[in-house]
């Protein structure tokens, strides 16, 4: 594999790496990488949120994912039922499927760091906020 050092998010975001794809979100999946990663895009209820993660779970389970990629710059408000249950039900699933690491794409928006610097307390898992979505993926895979 390259160093990180040549690594764009090019090579992880692309037409043949999606895997999932709804009018508020897309999924990807790098099998060289080991990272799924999504890009949300506007409003999706509850009910869309959890789905998307249990679906983004049961692909972990028969692929090898070391590392996580959320981009939420365009991300839809998420409900605190929806967070709740993020951060009691998805994110341990997760840990036990081996999925190490984090690395956030955010804005510099108030609200969004609020939200996420709560869930990464709550569930103390390794994740980074950066702003460049290189730097995001550059922390997953150091």
């Amino acid at each position: 594999m390259e160093s990180t050092q040549d690594l764009t998010v090019d090579q992880l975001i692309n037409t043949e790496n999606l895997f999932i794809e709804e009018k508020y979100v897309k999924a990807y999946y790098s099998e060289a990488l080991q990272i799924v990663a999504i890009v949300w895009d506007g409003m999706f209820t509850k009910d869309q949120y959890i789905d998307l993660f249990e679906r983004l779970l049961s692909f972990a389970q028969d692929n090898k994912v070391k590392g996580f990629y959320s981009d939420i710059r365009k991300q839809g408000v998420v409900s605190i039922d929806a967070r709740k249950h993020f951060e009691k039900n998805i994110s341990p699933r997760g840990a036990k499927l081996g999925i190490q690491k984090t690395g956030v794409v955010s804005d510099a928006s108030p609200f969004k760091k609020y939200y996420l610097n709560t869930l990464i307390k709550m569930t103390g898992r390794p994740t980074k906020i950066c702003s460049k979505p290189e730097d995001a993926l550059k922390y997953i895979l150091e």
